[in-house]
């Protein structure tokens, strides 16, 4: 038998050897506006775009949606209903529903702003407990928007995140923040780029490229929309510079409306031209560039049916799985860092480092199976679903049905299924068989009775039979 071998017990190399988000530059962005923390901004007036800022709802709203609760396998009760009530998470595998939380965290309102990690890349929570009764309790996870942050430091070697420096400019001294009282998202970190990669980043060149495109069509169409004033020479005069310096500030005088009018100087009349020869179609543009941004989110799908593309429903049941597979990406790592970084820190307060946590899950990512009288009555009479008082009670409540009056009957409990090692019962004796019944012959009368011979009459006295006593007498 050999020896075992010697794990690696600290790292060689280094992950990367400058520190992102100070001053020096990140060699893997070649956009100089894109550089952290420079990135903000940019992103802080992409998302206000109508595309982005519906790419971005597709994404937010769906995973808002979605069913997070907290998996307790494996844990005893009292720490997973800490976590839970620290978090506002459900429990999952309890019916029961429970009333709302007063103190604590909103695990609504924390989601939503845990997706800003989608727009800027990261976003950052600071974690505040209550040990007043005893207990280490999760009272605040207080957000650190990225526009506060003005460095984020991680270990070169490992990459691990150390913590974050904020700017303030109401006080002499910022803030610096250690990572084990941080719980920070982080969208596609690459090394130890904790400022990640907002999900807005492949649309940047279309959305600069777009901003201008706008403001061309906005000018054209405001240009020649109605007409150019020209003021043009009447044959066969020759106007001095000075005239045609006159008949310039008419022509540049000249605006469109109601009772808008113009009167010509001697010697040049006025003509209203307008646009000829073929132009770019600015519009097409625009809405290409709209595709490209879709595309660089997986959203193809909301370029169904625009500009008179069409697109059959095979096409956008593709378009939807792939969306639906980032959805569902997105949506675990926000449950493993929330896991990681909340949950496993609750419980180290009260417990420490050797106590199984409880895990933030997801589920229903972008699905909403919509359930119909016909589907519960297919529910029912499989077996699938079981008529309890609680589906009954969801039931009336979706079709807007009246309370029930009176409690329901209480089930009939199922028979008791008999013991392997319990005797059979003896069969019950056949009863003794009956004699067979005896036949009965039906006949069928005739419509009249049948009439009887009458009795034969005898004579007195009756003679005596020939050939009775002796021969002749003589």
């Amino acid at each position: 038998m050999t020896a075992p071998i010697k794990p690696p017990l600290h790292p060689l190399g280094v992950v990367n050897e400058h520190q992102y988000g100070t001053l020096v530059a990140d060699v893997y962005e070649h956009v100089p506006d894109l550089l952290y923390p420079n990135s903000v901004e940019i992103y802080s007036m992409m998302r206000r775009d109508p595309r982005l800022a519906a790419v971005l709802a597709g994404y937010t709203l769906q995973l808002r949606r979605a069913q997070w609760q907290l998996d307790g396998t494996g844990c005893r009760p009292e720490v997973v209903q800490l976590v839970a009530d620290g978090l506002g998470l459900h429990v999952k595998g309890q019916d029961t529903e429970t009333g709302a939380f007063r103190r604590g965290v909103s695990w609504n309102e924390h989601l939503r702003a845990a997706l800003n990690c989608l727009t800027f890349g990261h976003a950052g929570f600071e974690l505040v407990a209550d040990v007043s009764s005893g207990v280490a309790r999760l009272v605040t996870l207080a957000e650190r928007l990225p526009q506060s942050i003005s460095a984020i430091h991680a270990d070169p070697r490992t990459g691990a995140l150390l913590g974050v420096d904020q700017i303030l400019t109401s006080q002499q001294r910022s803030p610096q923040i250690p990572a084990d009282r941080l719980a920070w998202y982080c969208h596609e970190r690459e090394g130890s780029a904790w400022q990640g990669v907002s999900l807005l980043r492949p649309a940047y060149a279309p959305w600069l490229i777009k901003r201008e495109m706008q403001r061309v069509h906005a000018i054209s169409n405001r240009r020649w929309g109605a007409g150019v004033p020209v003021m043009e020479a009447l044959p066969g005069t020759v106007p001095t510079p000075e005239q045609m310096r006159q008949a310039q500030e008419m022509a540049s005088a000249a605006r469109a409306g109601d009772t808008a009018g113009a009167a010509a100087p001697p010697g040049f009349t006025l003509r209203i031209a307008g646009l000829s020869g073929a132009v770019p179609d600015t519009l097409a543009f625009l809405d290409w560039l709209n595709r490209e941004m879709s595309a660089g989110a997986l959203m193809q799908h909301l370029d169904l049916g625009q500009g008179g593309n069409g697109g059959s429903r095979a096409l956008g049941t593709a378009f939807i799985d792939s969306w639906t597979l980032a959805l569902e990406t997105i949506g675990e790592q926000i449950a493993d860092t929330a896991t990681r970084q909340i949950a496993a820190r609750i419980v180290d307060w009260n417990w420490g480092q050797d106590e199984p946590v409880p895990v933030v899950t997801v589920a229903g990512v972008g699905s909403r199976r919509e359930v119909t009288a016909e589907s519960l009555d297919l529910l029912l009479s499989s077996g699938a679903l079981s008529a309890d008082p609680a589906l009954e009670a969801w039931v009336r409540r979706e079709y807007r049905l009246p309370e029930r009056t009176e409690p329901p009957p209480a089930p009939t409990p199922p028979a008791p299924e008999p013991d392997d090692n319990s005797p059979e019962p003896e069969p019950e004796p056949d009863p003794p068989a009956s004699p067979p019944a005896p036949a009965v012959v039906a006949r069928r009368a005739s419509r009249r009775p049948r009439k009887q011979p009458p009795p034969e009459q005898l004579t007195l006295p009756i003679p005596a039979a020939a050939g009775t006593g002796g021969g002749d007498h003589g």
